[in-house]
């Protein structure tokens, strides 16, 4: 019997986030087809029921097909509906034909367990055969009448639909009928064979109209529509140059979901822009690369990766503005003007809005994303919380510390239009971004505010590389500059610093927060098979680190799940370098194989090494003057 994650607490609090009041769409569709398959249900076991009293051929197979064309009739009914608001139902469930088939096979099963050992052709076993089968009908219908309930409310207070307690008591009263039935019948058939075999069926029913079967287990690509209506605004999608926006997914064999926001750089300005320092298209063919993904997290292969039998949905990045922003800019300068659409913000509700409409109550969100994608994980993570009120929510910034300057706060930042979507109303929310307290301040305000969910971060000591946090780090430094990323190691040392203030001596942090600074230069972890092995400095794996995480729960953390820090946190770690075509394999060190220092799955360094970067016996080191 399925059993929800029901978080109280988190549904009042972002009660106050909802754009619209009333029952989303997607669910008053579910949930109305939900109810149908419960009415198709226990009609059916009642036809069958009455056959086994009376041998009416005719009068069975009427009652089915009068079963058949109804639900074929409220199915459509409620998709016309859900379109008429905004939400296309007809790809969340499966069509009315194929749920029919899914139930008929499964109370065939019941059928044949009831009938089995019975003499239908003796009154008394006909008797107690139809009793018995009409104890399945209203236990079958029971169930799936509660999870309608549920789903319907879920979006206001999932708390107050009773789900776990009229499952109790459906289970209760066909105990009950079945005793009372079964006293004197020779059927073979047990209480608890027969009540497994009505609850896999309800669970079947739910997961099929909750987890969209039209999702292919295989990533794939979805094309934006050029204007998207959700939750009371219309949204425009699109890259910065006015292409085309497409983002991926997959379905699962669980019901979790993973929503990850891509990196790729940011501009926010004439001379950023104009050198395309961000990733400014989406490839309308990129599911096929995610198919072909071999390392870390996106491993989904490696029988060790906690996420490997999860739902994915890919949030393509191409609005260079952190997955945020909602401007139209036209930027002068150093180069002819150029204009631009920060459009991020756009982006990522139109695709939650078809997460939220083909996945609809995971047990689970897991928001993430690397680079400009932490950001992304962390800016949506809280909105996340509406769309699934009743999901356990983790939320982890990748290589995503929010390490930026005044100046840049002050004069560059504005250009997203960035603030004008936090929401108002969570205490110090707006303010962490206005006044420049930064993300630790960000974090304290949304882990507050929605306390039942998780909040993590993770970087390296350095981060190094042009696209690192070091190298925009030191764009920002040297006054916009873009060929400052090129020397990106000279901000090195003040990186580590700040990102230290703010992550390990800000205090306190909320208790649903934690960190985990792992040692060396690498930007981002999530695809990089360090995950599953690495524990230089002392360090835990980053998989039980974030097995922890998931372990979690509202006022419980898992003892895994801790604060973590390496020591030493300046040596590199070694690896392969990845553009040397007459060396395949070498390890990675400074020499005219590896020319930029580029390693493959491993830290990035100076060629030849320059300082802060040094060699220490065998090992490259980071060493920053005291």
């Amino acid at each position: 019997m399925r059993h929800p994650i029901l978080l109280a607490g988190l549904v009042v609090l972002v009660g106050s986030l909802t754009a619209q009041a009333g029952v989303y769409p997607i669910n008053k569709c579910v949930s109305d087809k939900q109810k149908e398959a419960a009415k198709y249900c226990g009609g059916v076991l009642k036809a069958w029921a009455k056959w086994d009293q009376k041998q009416d051929d005719a009068a069975r197979d009427q009652k089915l097909q009068d079963a058949l064309s109804r639900l074929d009739s409220k199915w459509t009914k409620a998709e016309t509906k859900s379109s008429a608001k905004g939400s296309e139902c007809g790809e969340t469930t499966l069509s009315s034909t194929d749920m029919a088939t899914l139930i008929d096979a499964a109370v065939a099963s019941v059928v044949s367990a009831i009938n089995t050992g019975l003499d239908l052709g003796n009154k008394s076993d006909g008797k107690c055969g139809g009793k018995l089968l009409s104890a399945a009908a209203k236990k079958c219908s029971s169930l799936l009448k509660a999870e309608s309930k549920y789903i319907k409310k879920i979006a206001k207070a999932p708390e107050t639909t009773g789900l776990a307690a009229d499952q109790q008591a459906a289970s209760a009263k066909f105990s009950s009928a079945w005793a009372k039935a079964s006293a004197a019948c020779p059927t073979t058939a047990t209480e608890a064979g027969v009540e497994a075999l009505i609850d896999d069926l309800s669970e079947a029913v739910v997961t099929n109209s909750t987890v969209s079967p039209s999702v292919s287990t295989e990533w794939a690509n979805y094309l934006a529509p050029a204007s998207v209506d959700y939750e009371g605004r219309t949204y425009t999608p699109t890259c910065v140059f006015d292409t085309p926006y497409y983002y991926y997914a997959r379905r699962g064999s669980v019901n979790k979901l993973v929503m990850y926001y891509m990196g790729g750089g940011a501009c926010w300005e004439n001379i950023t822009c104009s050198l395309g320092v961000c990733s400014q298209s989406a490839d309308p063919d990129g599911a096929a690369s995610l198919n072909a993904v071999t390392t870390g997290f996106g491993d989904l292969n490696d029988p060790d990766n906690p996420f490997k039998d999860w739902s994915w949905v890919f949030v393509t990045y191409c609005s260079c503005d952190v997955h945020f922003g909602d401007a139209e800019q036209t930027y002068s300068g150093v180069f002819p003007d150029i204009n631009v659409k920060h459009l991020g913000y756009h982006n990522a509700r139109v695709v939650e809005k078809w997460a939220r409409e083909h996945f609809v109550n995971p047990e689970v969100v897991f928001v993430t994303g690397t680079s400009a994608g932490g950001y992304g994980a962390l800016f949506h993570g809280g909105l996340h919380a509406e769309a699934w009120p009743a999901s356990q929510l983790h939320v982890l910034g990748d290589a995503s510390n929010g390490v930026i300057t005044p100046s840049f706060l002050q004069n560059e930042f504005a250009n997203w239009k960035f603030s004008d979507n936090l929401p108002p109303e969570i205490p110090g929310l707006v303010e962490s971004i206005t006044e420049g307290t930064g993300m630790v301040a960000y974090i304290e305000a949304i882990a507050n505010y929605l306390p039942d969910t998780n909040w993590a971060h993770y970087t390296s000591a350095f981060d190094g590389g042009t696209g690192g946090q070091t190298g925009f780090y030191n764009i920002m430094l040297n006054d916009n500059n873009v060929e400052a990323a090129i020397p990106w190691w000279e901000g090195s040392c003040e990186f580590n610093s700040v990102m230290r203030q703010q992550t390990v001596d800000t205090a306190p942090l909320p208790g649903n927060y934690r960190y985990y600074i792992g040692t060396g230069s690498r930007h981002g972890m999530w695809g990089n098979d360090k995950v599953y092995d690495d524990t230089t400095g002392g360090v835990p794996t980053i998989l039980n680190w974030v097995n922890g995480m998931l372990n979690s729960t509202p006022g419980a953390p898992d003892p895994d799940w801790t604060n973590v820090e390496a020591s030493p946190f300046n040596v590199l770690l070694d690896g392969e370098c990845s553009n040397s075509a007459d060396n395949p394999g070498e390890r990675c060190g400074c020499n005219d194989d590896c020319p930029g220092g580029s390693c493959q799955g491993e830290d990035v360094r100076p060629c030849p090494l320059l300082p802060p970067f040094e060699l220490s016996g065998e090992d490259t080191i980071v060493n920053c003057p005291e």
